[in-house]
């Protein structure tokens, strides 16, 4: 009923931000060993990501970020097309761009998934794939999504070009070290680094939203701490080591984007 997923998803938003470990649990039936069971909780799971992500690039596509499709509906679509929305080629523009606003999350939400779970496996905490998933996809669909929502925000409002800069400053640092671990030359670095943002420029404003960032980046942390400890049943260490791993996962993103565009390793 509607009233009821009305009542669900309240309270799951009130448990990402006042009780994660309650949010973050994965429910007795995730560790039922029936194919049936796991097969239910795996679509369970499935629909709750491919919702969020959905919810997360629609808003992003309608203000028309990060669209490139220029192209019109292809012939197979058209009828699909003008069943949904009457316009073939605004239903193909608007499944497009969601597409395109979903798979930068999309990839770093299964590079989290891989280096999460195998650390977990690593260091012998792991008591199965499906735990693993279930606190993939609920931190990812509450805590990553913020995280990505408020940088896509910081790119577009005005009024925040200096925590724009300072923040696109801190990626580019990240990205010059990789550079010169991969030992790309000058003449194929895309970014290049700037002058340093100072602080003091940032107004309160803008301060704001960089706190709201932080925090975001602290609750993303601790409920990948939380489901090592709560799923797993994984020791601190485990659970500390599991997290540097998904900690990791940008610097493997960004490390195979440079061997990709540059055509191997350059040590």
């Amino acid at each position: 009923m509607p009233t009821g997923r009305a009542t669900r998803a309240i309270t799951g938003l009130f448990d990402a931000v006042f009780r994660p470990s309650r949010f973050v649990r994965a429910p007795n039936a995730a560790t039922r060993t029936s194919i049936r069971s796991t097969l239910r909780r795996l679509r369970g799971l499935s629909v709750v990501f491919v919702v969020n992500v959905v919810l997360y690039a629609t808003p992003l596509t309608l203000s028309g970020f990060g669209v490139a499709v220029e192209s019109d509906a292809p012939a197979w679509f058209v009828p699909i097309g003008r069943s949904v929305l009457g316009n073939p080629d605004t239903a193909w523009w608007l499944l497009a761009g969601i597409a395109q606003n979903s798979v930068f999350i999309t990839a770093i939400s299964g590079l989290t998934l891989l280096t999460y779970h195998a650390a977990l496996i690593v260091t012998r905490s792991s008591e199965g794939f499906l735990l693993t998933l279930h606190t993939v996809v609920y931190s990812v669909s509450a805590y990553l999504a913020g995280i990505f929502t408020v940088l896509v925000f910081l790119s577009r409002a005005g009024p925040f070009a200096t925590a724009r800069e300072l923040v696109i400053n801190v990626q580019v640092r990240f990205i010059a070290v990789m550079y010169d671990v991969f030992g790309v030359p000058p003449s194929q670095r895309v970014f290049t680094l700037g002058d340093p943002v100072p602080a003091s420029r940032l107004s309160p404003s803008e301060t704001t939203i960089l706190a709201v960032l932080g925090v975001l980046v602290l609750y993303f942390a601790y409920s990948m701490y939380l489901g090592a400890r709560l799923n797993h049943g994984a020791g601190v260490t485990s659970a500390a080591l599991s997290l540097l791993a998904v900690g990791l996962s940008p610097v493997l993103y960004v490390a195979a984007l440079l061997v990709y565009s540059t055509g191997g390793l350059m040590l």
